[in-house]
């Protein structure tokens, strides 16, 4: 009978996601007529697959003007999939699901509508006033009429104010919504703003240099030019290009690039549609030293080694030049989704490629002027790594076979290429060993002092790379851990394993961070303990410290607000300098009447919402409030009207 049962079940599951499947082969964005989503504007903000942080955008969002509360429409019929509140992400956000099996998001609001906004707090209020939530509820089979006023228009999650508005197929793949009837006004072609030419190999050169080279172009007749471009070896071309439309300044993406070589393409690619499981690729579909350095989207022309995005159409090289000697005319041009376009022309003059080996000299050693050495500051690639011969001198390293070694200028140049095991001394960094981390592979590094690992499970990264692990304890409850160097991007979570100290007893708000430079400030990482160990898992490279937080957050300056739709809040700012809010436990009432707290950590402040809140002449607020860590602060005020 359970058998029985059994075969049944994965039946069911089967024919579920067959049906699914076969919704998604027969879906068909423009045979549904889809309505403009808010009364804001019919202007962009940003298009999709646009870069972010961390991953492609897969929405158009809708500009409202640095405003909240704009009506938010159903863009068709359908039911209520999902609705979900939170400080961070989408924020406030309503996924429908439309008869097609197709789904509409619309992320960052300031309210739903009555009916959703009363199905939300009797959840949020019933389950232990939680400020926050994510429920599938098709079982509620709340339906909406294409035009309903759904929600109102905000900044929750991350902002400015703005309208998120994503279209799924029915497999959950975001596509790009102007596939549909929706549409804004734009007969403006792309800038062009730069050229990027990266080495390929140990042996390339761009300009006399081995390192990525940009170009500004010069705009004449109508065409960018980015003139001559001296190169050897194998390289890889990228663009800095931008869109924009009528009646407002931002910048988007472009739609379309194609790259031709002497009058034959040898790349396209063109953004319809991408699945979330290769939404971090957006790393390497950009040039990411130029991404992570200066904050620059150029987009390469090139497929880079473990991209799988369903983007490209190229030659057998990938778009990547390998060309002979001599003169190569290339034309780049760059397409807005309503055919609007821009060419550029660079001119590849290639020469015969010439490696200058490196001849060891003599080293003195001199205690007193022995200086820290950061490997970050080397320059890294996947097969080789380029060292300052100020620094190559400073370092111990295990001699590679000398083929391996090359200079060029004033750089030492290691072939890493198969090379494994790789030990280096480096002053300010404890001894050391690279490893081959192979991406179909998992992978497992120690310091050489077998106090830490790191386990990396297959794919974390994306190409072959040489990575390294060293461990250093100040304290017994203060370790310093780097996994580096950080010039890798990572596509998976990965584990570090700390030996914990004998006389660590007191494991209590303890936890690793990472210094976050370009926001200046330090961030938790996941971190437990076992008798043995600390564990740590972090989605980036980087040096790690273990971390104390005994600091309480602070509470100031309390504050009536009213909303666009009427409904009155009290803003309390809240500030904490280490692990952060933990919005989850925070207590908030005000005249005794509990409400919920919710927390908008770009403004850095805590929101006292009740649907029944108005003020009055004397509201004695009382808040208890958390961080990560548990520390606690507790606080009265008084506010008058």
């Amino acid at each position: 009978m359970r058998i029985l049962c059994l075969l049944l079940f994965i039946g069911i599951l089967l024919q579920a996601g067959s049906l699914t499947a076969q919704s998604d082969r027969t879906f068909n964005p423009a045979e549904a007529t889809y309505l403009w989503p808010t009364n804001a504007s019919r202007h962009l903000t940003s298009t999709f697959a646009e870069t972010r942080s961390r991953h492609f955008h897969a929405a158009l969002d809708i500009k409202t003007w640095g405003q909240r509360g704009y009506e938010i429409y159903a863009t068709r019929d359908g039911i209520l999939h999902r609705i979900a509140v939170s400080p961070t992400g989408y924020g406030k956000v309503i996924y429908l699901k439309h008869d097609d099996g197709s789904y509409s998001v619309y992320a960052h609001l300031m309210s739903f509508n009555e009916e959703l906004q009363q199905f939300a707090d009797s959840i949020r209020f019933v389950e232990g006033f939680t400020p926050s939530f994510d429920r599938v509820v098709e079982d509620q089979q709340i339906r909406v009429q294409q035009g309903d006023v759904i929600a109102y228009s905000g900044a929750s999650g991350i902002g400015p104010p703005h309208l998120h508005f994503e279209l799924r197929r029915p497999d959950h793949s975001p596509f790009n919504p102007l596939h549909t009837n929706l549409t804004v006004r734009d007969n403006i072609p792309p800038t062009i703003s730069g050229l990027s030419v990266e080495p390929l190999s140990s042996r390339s050169t761009i300009e006399g240099t081995k390192q990525v080279f940009t170009r500004n172009p010069r705009r004449q007749n109508g065409t960018y030019h980015f003139g001559t471009v001296e190169v050897s070896g194998a390289v890889g071309l990228g663009l800095d290009v931008y869109d924009q439309s009528n009646g407002v300044s931002n910048a988007y993406a472009v739609y379309e690039l194609s790259m031709s070589v002497n009058g034959r393409e040898r790349f396209y690619s063109r953004v319809d549609s991408f699945s979330y499981a290769e939404t971090r690729q957006m790393f390497i579909d950009r040039v990411y030293p130029l991404l992570r350095d200066r904050r620059k989207a150029y987009q390469r022309l090139f497929v880079a080694d473990g991209n799988t995005l369903p983007f490209y159409r190229t030659n057998r090289q990938q778009g990547r030049l390998r060309l002979p000697p001599g003169e190569h005319a290339v034309t780049i041009r760059a397409t807005d989704f309503f055919g609007n376009q821009s060419t550029a022309v660079v001119n590849l003059r290639v020469k015969e490629s010439a490696t200058e080996r490196f001849a060891e000299r003599p080293r003195t050693f001199s205690p007193e002027k022995v200086r820290a050495v950061d490997i970050n500051d080397w320059r890294w690639f996947d097969n080789w790594v380029m060292i300052p011969e100020e620094d190559y001198r400073e370092i111990t390293v295990a001699t590679p076979d000398p083929w391996r070694l090359s200079s060029h200028r004033q750089d030492v140049i290691i072939d890493l290429k198969t090379l494994d095991n790789l030990f280096m001394n480096i002053p300010g960094m404890s001894p050391t060993i690279f490893h081959r981390m192979v991406p179909d592979q998992n992978g497992l590094i120690t310091s050489v002092n077998r106090q830490a690992m790191a386990l990396f499970p297959k794919h974390t990264f994306y190409d072959t790379v040489s990575v390294t692990l060293s461990s250093k304890r100040y304290a017994p409850d203060s370790v310093k851990v780097t996994v580096g160097p950080e010039a890798y991007p990572v596509d998976k979570s990965y584990e570090l394993r700390v030996e914990r100290d004998s006389m660590l007893t007191d494991t209590s708000r303890l936890s690793f961070y990472k210094y976050n430079e370009r926001y200046d400030n330090w961030y938790p990482i996941p971190t437990r303990f076992t008798e043995n160990h600390i564990l740590a898992e972090s989605r980036t490279l980087g040096t790690f410290i273990s971390r104390r937080d005994t600091t309480p957050p602070e509470l100031s300056r309390p504050r009536l607000h009213q909303r666009p739709d009427g409904q009155w809040l009290i803003y309390i700012n809240a500030e904490d300098k280490l692990s952060g809010i933990d919005h989850k436990r925070t207590r908030i009432s005000v005249n005794g009447r509990r409400g919920l707290a919710e927390y908008e950590p770009e403004d850095q402040r805590i929101a006292y919402y009740h649907p029944d809140f108005s003020p009055s002449s004397t509201m004695d607020i009382r808040i208890i409030l958390y961080d990560r860590m548990g520390n606690r602060t507790s606080q009265t005020f008084q506010l008058g009207r």
